[in-house]
């Protein structure tokens, strides 16, 4: 063979040999490629799992931010600890004080509070409204009432803010037993808070209710021992007496227990 023909072979072969390796290395790269994306997406989409657990869970009815966002960790909760109540330490701790305030505002639905309620989830009292409340903000929403209305006998559920009603309910209680701080009463003085409610209630209950608190507020006001009041006045002492049997009974509602409760006085003991 010819010397040029035997160098145009070889440069042939070699041609050949370099393609054939570049078009292998082209496939191992390309499907080593393809593996590391396919790790990569499946990376990405444990992440997105681990990030909000149970969020595509949701219940339709809910529709507050607040609580789509602390929903599943009220779960978690109830499922580790037995009830759904997080402690205000944390962060969903602090939404769930958040839930408490929008549900007492009537700024969630009927079907949130109940998925929750049914959880076991503790609401607002009256108690932990007047605690968790700003003073200061409360008193200028109040003289905004006042001025508004040209009173101060707000309705105990007054729709408009149920928050403000709940507050000056508790506002009157705390004074009535003497447990409102003192700073608190100049600072209602100041403005002419009226410290007994005036508001009308059908109930019999609720009417003398009411004159029994005037006469023992007024007593403590004086100075004079309550015990000694009622020890002294035999239709009081019969009426404290009537409270007591219905309660024995089981028959005094939770709220009117409250309100004997409120008295200051030993209601439950009392003897004619």
């Amino acid at each position: 063979m010819p010397a040029s023909r035997h160098v145009q072979a070889i440069l042939l072969i070699a041609s050949l040999v370099l393609i054939i390796t570049s078009s292998s290395a082209f496939q191992i790269v390309s499907a080593v490629s393809s593996r590391r994306s396919s790790a990569t997406s499946i990376l990405f989409s444990v992440q997105e799992d681990d990030a909000h657990p149970q969020q595509q869970n949701l219940p339709s009815v809910i529709q507050s931010p607040v609580l789509a966002k602390v929903y599943p960790a009220i779960l978690a909760h109830n499922q580790k600890y037995g009830n759904p109540n997080i402690p205000l330490g944390s962060e969903d701790g602090k939404r769930c004080k958040t839930l408490r305030r929008l549900a007492f505002q009537n700024k969630l639905t009927s079907d949130e509070v109940q998925i929750l309620t049914e959880l076991g989830f503790r609401w607002n009292s009256f108690e932990d409204v007047y605690t968790e409340c700003d003073f200061d903000e409360m008193r200028e929403k109040l003289m905004a009432y006042r001025d508004e209305y040209d009173t101060f006998q707000i309705p105990k559920k007054y729709e408009p803010d149920p928050e403000l009603g709940a507050w000056v309910t508790m506002l009157r209680r705390l004074h009535a037993k003497g447990e409102l701080p003192s700073n608190q009463v100049e600072l209602m003085n100041e403005i002419e808070f009226e410290w007994i409610s005036t508001r009308k209630c059908g109930s019999t209950f609720m009417t003398r209710y009411r004159e029994v608190l005037n006469q023992l507020s007024d007593a403590q006001s004086s100075g004079i021992d309550v015990s000694k009041t009622v020890e002294e006045d035999d239709e009081l002492r019969k009426w404290l007496h009537a409270q007591k049997c219905v309660f024995e009974n089981g028959k005094l509602s939770d709220s009117r227990v409250q309100y004997m409760d409120d008295l200051g006085v030993d209601w439950r003991n009392i003897s004619l």
